[in-house]
């Protein structure tokens, strides 16, 4: 599930389940999606409720974080549990993000 909410011109998207291969391409399509719909806004990913990720919820995060900066706009990810946090470092993508223990640093961390 994603859940999408506005602080000032920047998105907090929460994601919950599984990110995986099946659910990866509909979380692609949304982030796509509100890329256009918001053009200005950084985006904060909540990764709380994301019980596992596959390399294809990598690959979706990696090509959103890119896509963002093309624009020069960020993309900071928090709350990311144990089991997601391994994940990132057992693919070293600990540095390729910036990763936050919860969303107020996550916003004020924000250049906008």
């Amino acid at each position: 599930m994603i859940k999408v909410r506005e602080v000032g011109n920047d998105l907090v998207i929460n994601i919950s389940g599984r990110l995986d291969v099946h659910f990866s391409a509909e979380v692609e399509s949304e982030l796509e999606r509100l890329m256009e719909k918001y053009p200005n806004a950084n985006f904060i990913l909540n990764l709380a409720e994301v019980e596992y990720m596959s390399s294809s919820g990598l690959r979706v995060l990696v090509a959103t974080m890119r896509k963002l900066k093309e624009r020069g706009k960020e993309l900071k990810l928090c709350q990311l549990n144990q089991a997601v946090m391994k994940v990132f470092e057992v693919v070293e993508l600990m540095d390729m993000f910036d990763i936050y223990d919860n969303e107020t640093d996550a916003l004020n961390s924000l250049k906008s």
